[in-house]
């Protein structure tokens, strides 16, 4: 990532940063895999879903960081006037 520009994609996908998942984050996550497990019959399906389900944890969780970097900034902007 160039110091002088910042792209949140950029900071996203950097070794550097560093993911914060609650406890209770997990756990749902957790019952939601053995959910699918019980409930879906063809293994092949279960491993398929259970794949989807982990792909829109992530783009949920990158929305939510974007949108809570996005009311930071404003907020600093606001506060400071700009």
């Amino acid at each position: 990532m160039d110091n002088n520009e910042f792209s949140l994609d950029a900071l996203l996908g950097s070794d550097c940063f560093i993911r914060y998942e609650s406890v209770e984050t997990r756990c749902a996550l957790n019952n939601l895999f053995n959910l699918i497990e019980k409930n879906v019959g063809d293994e092949k399906a279960a491993e398929m879903t259970r794949g989807a389900c982990d792909d829109y944890g992530s783009f949920i969780y990158n929305d939510a960081f974007r949108q809570g970097y996005c009311f930071a900034v404003k907020s600093l902007k606001f506060m400071l006037g700009i």
